[in-house]
C-alpha cells in the first residue's frame, strides 16, 4: 500500500531532518486557491517563488467553487477564506487555475463508469442532491467549459462574499507544462 511507503519516508524524512519553526499566519499575508492536481505539487511553488510559510494554499478540485455553492456565499471556500483573512491576517487572494484542468470538458460517461466500478450509484447522488441528471451532477462536481470564465467567475463569488471584507482578489491561469501565469483578472 502507498500509505506504508509514505509512513516509512516519514520516518527517514524526521530522523533526518529538523524543520524551523515557524508561525502559522502567512508571511506574504496572502491566501491562494488553486487546483488540487497532482502535477501542481512542488510545480507550483517553484513557479511561484513561495517558500514553506509564505501563504495560505487553498486547493479545491479545479480551483473553482460548484454553481449551487456559488449562490450563498457559504460554502467551503469561504469559510476557508473567512479563517484565513480573520485569523490569520491575510489580505490579498489570488485565484489560480490551470491549463488542462481535468474538470474542464469533464466527461459524464467516465465519471459514471468510474463510479459505477467503485460501487456508487450516481443515480443516488443525483436524487440525494436534487441535481435533475448527468449535467446536473457535473455541475454538482463543479465542471466547466473554460478555465478562464471559471476563474473569473469564482473571483467574483469571493468578492462579492457578504462574509469577507473587501480585499484584492485577483484571478490568473497557470500553464501546467511551462509554469508561466497569465493575468485574467487584476481588480
Amino acid at each position: 500500500m502507498r500509505i506504508d511507503e509514505i509512513l516509512a519516508f516519514n520516518e527517514r524524512f524526521v530522523e533526518q531532518t529538523h524543520l524551523p519553526t515557524i508561525g502559522h499566519a502567512p508571511r506574504k499575508q496572502m491566501a491562494l486557491v488553486t487546483c488540487m492536481d497532482c502535477r501542481l505539487v512542488q510545480m507550483f511553488e517553484q513557479a511561484l517563488g513561495l517558500e514553506r510559510g509564505d501563504v495560505l494554499e487553498l486547493r479545491t478540485a479545479g480551483a473553482t467553487i460548484s454553481e449551487e455553492e456559488r449562490e450563498d456565499g457559504a460554502n467551503d471556500l469561504i469559510r476557508s477564506l473567512v479563517g484565513g483573512i480573520y485569523l490569520l491576517g491575510v489580505r490579498e487572494v489570488a485565484v489560480i487555475g490551470h491549463t488542462q484542468c481535468g474538470l474542464a470538458h469533464a466527461n459524464s460517461t467516465a465519471l459514471i463508469a468510474s463510479m459505477q466500478a467503485l460501487g456508487v450509484d450516481p443515480r443516488k447522488l443525483i436524487e440525494q442532491e436534487e441535481l435533475g441528471d448527468m449535467q446536473g451532477l457535473l455541475r454538482w462536481l463543479g465542471a466547466f467549459n473554460d478555465v478562464h470564465v471559471n476563474i473569473r467567475e469564482v473571483v467574483n463569488v469571493i468578492r462579492r462574499s457578504p462574509y469577507l471584507p473587501r480585499i484584492p482578489v485577483y484571478g490568473l491561469v497557470i500553464d501546467i507544462i511551462t509554469g508561466k501565469l497569465e493575468m485574467v483578472d487584476r481588480g
